[in-house]
């Protein structure tokens, strides 16, 4: 993590002409600006609102649109802060985000671990803004996306939004075709920085790899992951690949195992709760290596 780190101070990161990023090293958002219009996608946790906010302000932008890439904790708990502070924006979700968030067992584990990212914060420095979540978004009045959309924010930049699958419920993906950059979330996975991505294929494996596929065919120059920073130039096409191949060798190391689940479970939890994926409770770890084991089966 060290020869990776991105101090706080060095943001806004200017990504591309048209994008900077937000937020810190851990949770990052991403200002898209045209002319007349603005938009962030992504909303963050509860514990760096404030900051995101701070830096919205020193930059003299009120975004346009608040578009939350997908309704899990680390990328929705942020949201009703930022539409406190800017009740003009427009909010562009996924169909299948609030049925997600309003879920009667969703709430509750978003509000536990928003708490938990804010403890893991302050350890390390970060000190939130405000108290962490304590009841989940209201978006009643979201611009719903049930496929795709494009936001013009004029002089012909375009935020363009599609639903992908294979992540999340309620997922989206930003392209920015005139910087030849794309928003992908957690589409690629869990981004170590030099490492690669942990595959999270909590919906599909099959659909999450068409999702890669259909990265793959966008050919961006620069990718954003919601975590750790971007990848650019050659880095990007690799990465891509090996995205794709680390999750096609996850899905036969499942399949042909001789351990029982219990036991996978336990192996590939010790492999991945390490670093940047310790800010995040081990029974929330814990499920979405079950939901990798699931997913697989269904396959």
């Amino acid at each position: 993590m060290k020869n990776h780190y991105i101090p706080q101070e060095k943001f806004p990161v200017e990504i591309s002409p048209h994008i900077k990023m937000l937020g810190n090293y851990f949770f990052n958002l991403f200002l898209v600006t045209g002319p007349d219009k603005s938009a962030l996608f992504e909303t963050g946790v509860s514990g760096i609102t404030d900051c995101v906010i701070g830096q919205l302000d020193a930059l003299g932008i009120s975004p346009d649109y608040l578009v939350p890439s997908h309704p899990h904790s680390d990328h929705i708990t942020g949201l009703p802060g930022l539409m406190e502070r800017f009740p003009k924006a427009q909010i562009v979700i996924a169909a299948g985000l609030n049925e997600f968030i309003t879920h009667p067992k969703a709430g509750p584990l978003l509000i536990k671990e928003d708490f938990f990212i804010s403890q893991g914060l302050e350890k390390m420095g970060i000190t939130p803004g405000r108290p962490s979540l304590k009841t989940i978004p209201d978006i009643q009045e979201a611009l719903i996306v049930e496929d795709k959309t494009s936001l013009d924010l004029g002089g012909n930049i375009f935020l363009d939004l599609t639903k992908v699958e294979g992540h999340s419920p309620g997922n989206l993906m930003g392209f920015v075709k005139q910087d030849h950059t794309l928003l992908c979330s957690d589409s690629l996975g869990f981004h170590y920085p030099g490492r690669g991505f942990w595959p999270l294929f909590f919906t599909g494996a099959n659909t999450y790899i068409e999702t890669i596929d259909l990265i793959q065919s966008l050919e961006p120059q620069i990718i954003c992951p919601g975590h750790q920073g971007p990848l650019r130039g050659a880095a990007v096409a690799q990465a891509i690949q090996q995205t794709k191949d680390i999750t096609l060798s996850t899905i036969k190391r499942i399949q042909q195992s001789s351990l029982s689940d219990e036991q996978l479970i336990e192996e590939m939890f010790e492999e991945c709760y390490k670093d940047e994926f310790t800010l995040y409770t081990k029974e929330n770890i814990l499920n979405c290596t079950k939901l990798l084991i699931k997913r697989t089966r269904q396959t």
